[in-house]
């Protein structure tokens, strides 16, 4: 495999913040290594944008790249990467930080701005939105090559920041909307015979690097496997909520702790004879 490739990233918000997607594409050799799309939840686009490159250049170091040719439509995240202005935003300093480290990986990254018009950010853009639409894998199973997990909808919350969320949904048992995805719609045939409903969740603008978890006043850290934490290697949140109604494809629920833009990956019914002792 070559050693050095042209990588072409873009992010898209619809809202700024609103709903996001990344989508990078990964060329080497005249051909594509790797291109991806993935729904991000809620962030604004110069956001997105970084988490592309981040997302873009994680992919890069996976194939074991030496030089990566960065190529984006978006001046201010390539001029802020290669020096030319200064990040001051306090929403985009971590995430140039996070850049910066995954560019550590090769021997050389460099950066090009693109017009809009370029064929391939076009082609990325595509996948972006594409990813906006659900019509994209949202999480790639690593191990797996080929492997994905694709959302079935996504959360309308009042929760539109961590902060906001309880520590438990139950504690705050405020009410909320998924909305399922057309295709869909028809595997909600019988669930509203229950009241309660398994929903399972990926929290995206989780820490995945977090093995310890701080419990603040009940003693010291545990490992991450023995808490509830929405921080962790893959953070799959499974929640037991109310089931309220169900119009169309759209699910009332109460006690949902997932924030606004969250994907959902399943639902299933509660049964208290199999799910409780």
């Amino acid at each position: 495999m070559t050693r050095k490739a042209s990588l072409y990233t873009d992010g898209a918000s619809r809202g700024n913040p609103g709903k996001a997607a990344i989508a990078y594409i990964l060329i080497g050799d005249g051909r594509i290594l790797r291109e991806h799309g993935e729904a991000i939840g809620i962030a604004t686009n110069n956001e997105a944008e970084y988490r592309a490159l981040i997302a873009g250049l994680k992919a890069a170091a996976a194939l074991d790249l030496h030089e990566v040719s960065v190529h984006s439509d978006s001046e201010l995240m390539v001029k802020q990467m290669k020096g030319s202005y200064a990040v001051r935003s306090a929403r985009l300093l971590p995430l140039y930080k996070q850049a910066t480290e995954a560019k550590s990986m090769f021997d050389r990254v460099t950066f090009t701005s693109l017009p809009r018009e370029d064929p391939l950010i076009q082609q990325a853009d595509a996948l972006a939105n594409e990813a906006l639409d659900g019509k994209l894998p949202a999480i790639s199973v690593e191990s797996r090559p080929g492997a994905f997990l694709k959302p079935i909808g996504v959360v309308s919350s009042a929760y539109k920041e961590k902060k906001d969320a309880p520590r438990q949904g139950r504690l705050d048992p405020i009410e909320s909307t998924i909305e399922i995805y057309p295709e869909y719609e028809a595997g909600l045939a019988g669930l509203l015979d229950y009241s309660h409903i398994l929903v399972l969740s990926w929290f995206d603008r989780s820490n995945r690097d977090k093995l310890w978890v701080e419990r603040p006043g009940r003693g010291g850290a545990r490992g991450v496997f023995a808490t509830r934490s929405p921080d962790r290697p893959n953070p799959i949140a499974l929640t037991l909520v109310d089931l309220l109604e169900i119009n169309g494809r759209i699910l009332r629920v109460r006690g949902l702790d997932a924030l606004d833009g969250t994907p959902i990956l399943d639902i299933k019914p509660y049964e208290p004879d199999l799910d409780s002792q």
